[in-house]
């Protein structure tokens, strides 16, 4: 079992460094950035997204986002050590995954007042899924001390 999780670990720290670079190619993943893509810059001629791309981005998102987060929780739930900073980092990753799904559609059909949190929130949830994925690997891999 033990290379088959480090091998699902190893895809997920990809798959979650490659998110990352997807999005700030396609949306922006700066104030800035996003704003023009959802409203579009008629200075520089860039069109806005449309609300197809929107919800396609968004589904996408969800079902990925569900996938890589249950797969990582159960498995870190599984090799932490810590019972206490245990239930706090998947709650705290799963929380701000469900808040980045909220903001963007909050920013494109309410207020660009929404664009900062999502940006934010979309960078709490990938760095705490990273740390989770790297601790999972520490813990698969390093022999534990165990206090007899």
């Amino acid at each position: 079992m033990r290379p088959l999780l480090g091998g699902l670990l190893l895809f997920i720290l990809l798959f979650l460094s490659a998110d990352i670079m997807l999005k700030n190619d396609h949306i922006g993943l700066t104030p800035t950035h996003l704003s023009q893509t959802l409203f579009g810059n008629e200075e520089e001629y860039i069109e806005p997204v449309t609300e197809h791309f929107l919800l396609e981005l968004m589904h996408s998102d969800i079902f990925f986002m569900m996938m890589t987060l249950l797969t990582l929780s159960t498995v870190y739930a599984r090799l932490c050590q810590n019972k206490r900073l245990r239930p706090i980092n998947i709650n705290i990753t799963m929380i701000t995954a469900l808040l980045s799904t909220l903001f963007l559609p909050l920013a494109y059909y309410l207020s660009p007042l929404f664009i900062t949190p999502y940006i934010i929130s979309f960078y709490i949830w990938h760095i705490m899924a990273i740390a989770m994925a790297i601790a999972s690997l520490y813990y698969l891999f390093i022999p534990q001390r165990s206090d007899v």
